[in-house]
C-alpha cells in the first residue's frame, strides 16, 4: 500500500494594489469630483442607470464601480457610506455576490453575450436591492453587440443598472455615449501617489527614502495600481530600510544623476563624456529609448524653470520632482536660451522614435548628443532676422544683391519696433546737421571714425582688421561701431541707441573678448566702453580714397562678404545663390 503525504499550501499574501484597494468613496485617492458627484446622486435618490467611467489605467475605475454598487445594495442603503460590514458589503468585496456581476468586455465581446446579457436582466435580483452589471474595457465589444445592447441600456429594467469602464473612451460609438452619464478619471497627481506611498509604507512597517519614493510616483505616470504595484516590487527587493540606490537597482530606472551629467555635459560640449555616458548606459542594460525619453523629459523641465521667473519654488506645482532637485535643475536651465532647449528636445524626440524603429539605437543616441553638444548658442528668430538684415547691408556695400537698400535707422531699428517714416526722415535730417570739421574721415567698419587723429584712425582700422582673422563674426559687430575715444588707458566704442549691435556688443562675453582683444592687440590693458549715442550723432561719410584703391576695395568687400559664415550659413539653409545686378 502506498501512502501520499499532500501539504496544502494557503497563500496568504495580497499584493499591495489589492491590500490597499479604496473601500468607500472617501478612500479614493485624486477623484474627488467623481466621487463627490456619486454621493449626491445617492443622497438625492438621482442615481442613473447607466455610468460610463473613462481614464487611463490604475486611476480607480473599477474600484469607484464597487463603491457604487455597495452604496446601492448596503443593507443600510442606498447610502453615499456603505457600511463595509454587513453581509451585501463583504460579498461585493470578495466579488462573489451574485448580484454584482463583472464581465471582462475583451472576453465577453460577442453578440451571443450580450444576448444572454439581455436575457439576464429581466430576472430580480437574488438578494441584493439592485442587479449590477460592471463591464471592464468595454469599448472591446464588436459593433454587433454594441448594438444589441442599445435597447436594453436605453429602457432598463428599474432594478439594473449598468456601469462602463474604459480606458479608450473614443472607440464607443455615439449611440452608447448618449445614453450613460460619463465621468473622465484624471492621472493621479505625483504629490497625492508620494502621499499614499509613505502611508504605505508606514503601515507595512517599511523606510523607504523620500528620494526613492518620488521616483517611484513618477514611473507610475498618475497610476495609483501602478505605484502600488512597484512598491511591492521595491519591497521584496530590499530589507526594511530602501534607499534611493535600491529603488533604482529594483526597478531598473534610468539613475537621476546620469540624466543630470548628460544635461551637464551637454552645457560643456562635453563630446567625450557624452559617448561615456551613452556606454555607461547601454552596458547597464538600460531601454536606450527611454533614456531619450527621460532626457526629453528632463528638458521639459528646464524650459519649465525657464518660463516661470518667480523661482524654483512655483515652478514645484508643474514638476514632480523633490525641491532639491529642482533647485540644482534651476541652477542647469542658467546655462540654456529657450531656444536652445527647444532645439535639443526636437533633437531627442526625433531619437526616440528613430531608435524605437533602428536596430542600431546605440549608434543613434550617440550621433544625436554629440551634434547637438553646445558650441555657439542656438539664435531666436528675432536674433536671426536681424543677422539678415545685417547681411543685407553689407552685400549692398558690395553690389552683389538685388535687394532694395534700407535706410540705416529702419535697418537697425529691432525687429519688433520698426522705425516710421517720420523717424527716419528726422533721423537723417539730424545727420545732416552734424559738421564734417570733426577730423579726417578714415575707414572704419565702411563709415568715418569721426574726431579722432590720423594716427589713432589708422591704429583703430588696423584694430578691426585684427579683430577679423581672430574672430569674424565678432569684427562684423566691430565694424558698426564708431571709436569715441582712444587714448592710452582707454577706449569707448559707439553704437545707434537700441539698436541690435548696441545690445550684442554690451552682452557680457563680447565685452569681456573686446577686452582681451584690445589688450592683445594694443600691447597695454584698456578701459573699455560700449555707449549707445543717438545716431545722428555717428560721423558719416564716404572714405576719401583712389580709384584703384576703391576697385581693390570693392572687390575685397565682395570677396569677405561672401566668405563670412553668416552668409555662408545664410545659403546653405535656405538654398540660395548669389545674383550680382550690374545695372542698378
Amino acid at each position: 500500500m502506498r501512502f501520499a503525504l499532500c501539504l496544502e499550501v494557503e497563500m496568504s499574501y495580497k499584493v499591495l494594489a489589492l491590500k490597499y484597494r479604496p473601500q468607500t468613496f472617501e478612500d479614493v485617492v485624486g477623484q474627488k469630483p467623481i466621487t463627490q458627484a456619486l454621493q449626491n446622486a445617492i443622497a438625492t435618490k438621482r442615481v442613473a442607470h447607466a455610468y460610463l467611467f473613462a481614464g487611463s489605467r490604475g486611476v480607480g475605475k473599477t474600484s469607484v464601480a464597487r463603491i457604487l454598487a455597495k452604496a446601492l445594495n448596503c443593507q443600510e442603503g442606498p447610502t453615499p457610506h456603505p457600511c463595509g460590514h454587513c453581509s451585501f458589503c463583504q460579498e461585493i468585496k470578495d466579488g462573489i455576490s451574485v448580484d454584482v456581476l463583472e464581465i471582462d468586455g475583451a472576453s465577453n465581446r460577442g453578440i451571443n453575450e450580450i444576448r444572454e446579457l439581455r436575457e439576464n436582466v429581466k430576472y430580480l435580483p437574488s438578494k441584493n436591492k439592485y442587479k449590477i452589471y460592471i463591464i471592464d474595457e468595454v469599448h472591446m465589444l464588436t459593433t454587433e453587440a454594441f448594438n444589441a445592447l442599445l435597447k436594453t441600456l436605453e429602457e432598463p429594467p428599474p432594478h439594473v443598472i449598468f456601469v462602463f469602464a474604459t480606458t479608450e473612451p473614443h472607440k464607443i460609438p455615439l449611440t452608447i455615449l448618449s445614453r450613460c452619464q460619463r465621468y473622465d478619471f484624471k492621472r493621479i497627481p505625483s504629490s497625492s501617489i508620494l502621499d499614499q506611498l509613505k502611508k504605505i509604507a508606514s503601515e507595512e512597517g517599511m523606510e523607504v527614502s523620500d528620494p526613492g519614493l518620488h521616483l517611484i510616483a513618477r514611473q507610475a505616470q498618475g497610476s495609483m495600481r501602478d505605484a502600488q504595484s512597484l512598491l511591492d516590487q521595491v519591497f521584496s527587493f530590499s530589507g526594511p530600510k530602501v534607499s534611493e540606490e535600491e529603488v533604482i537597482e529594483a526597478l531598473g530606472i534610468i539613475d537621476r544623476k546620469i540624466l543630470h551629467e548628460t544635461i551637464q555635459s551637454l552645457a560643456e560640449g562635453n563630446r567625450e563624456r557624452l559617448l561615456q555616458i551613452v556606454e555607461e548606459v547601454y552596458t547597464f542594460g538600460y531601454d536606450l529609448k527611454e533614456f531619450c525619453g527621460e532626457l526629453a523629459q528632463l528638458l521639459r523641465d528646464l524650459l519649465v524653470l525657464k518660463l516661470l521667473p518667480q523661482g524654483p519654488r512655483e515652478a514645484s506645482g508643474l514638476i514632480d520632482l523633490p525641491e532639491e532637485e529642482i533647485r540644482d535643475l534651476a541652477v542647469q536651465a542658467e546655462k540654456f536660451s529657450r531656444e536652445e532647449l527647444h532645439a535639443l528636445f526636437r533633437a531627442l524626440l526625433a531619437a526616440h522614435e528613430e531608435a524605437a524603429r533602428s536596430a542600431f539605437p546605440r549608434l543613434i543616441l550617440e550621433m544625436t548628443l554629440t551634434r547637438v553638444a553646445r558650441r555657439k548658442p542656438v539664435l531666436s528668430v528675432e536674433e536671426v532676422l536681424e543677422k539678415l538684415q545685417v547681411m543685407e547691408e553689407r552685400l549692398l556695400a558690395g553690389g552683389v544683391t538685388a535687394i532694395p537698400a534700407p535706410s540705416l535707422p529702419a535697418a537697425r531699428a529691432p525687429a519688433k519696433r520698426p522705425a516710421v517714416p517720420e523717424e527716419v526722415e528726422e533721423a537723417e535730417e539730424e545727420a545732416e546737421e552734424v559738421p564734417e570739421a570733426a577730423g579726417p574721415a578714415e575707414e572704419a567698419g565702411g563709415e568715418t571714425a569721426g574726431g579722432l587723429s590720423g594716427e589713432n584712425q589708422e591704429r583703430w582700422k588696423e584694430f578691426v582688421s585684427f579683430a577679423k582673422k581672430k574672430k569674424p563674426p565678432f569684427a562684423s559687430l566691430l565694424e558698426h561701431g564708431r571709436p569715441l575715444i582712444l587714448e592710452e588707458s582707454r577706449l569707448e566704442v559707439g553704437y545707434p541707441e537700441k539698436s541690435f549691435y548696441l545690445e550684442r556688443m554690451q552682452e557680457t562675453d563680447n565685452l569681456n573678448f573686446l577686452r582681451n582683444l584690445s589688450q592683445e592687440f594694443f600691447k597695454r590693458n584698456l578701459r573699455v566702453k560700449v555707449t549707445g549715442v543717438n545716431p545722428g550723432a555717428l560721423p558719416r561719410g564716404p572714405v576719401p580714397e583712389s580709384p584703384g584703391e576703391k576697385k581693390n576695395s570693392k572687390r575685397e568687400k565682395e570677396e569677405e562678404t561672401l566668405n563670412h559664415p553668416l552668409v555662408r550659413d545664410a545659403i546653405n539653409v535656405f538654398g540660395g545663390r548669389v545674383v550680382e545686378i550690374k545695372n542698378r
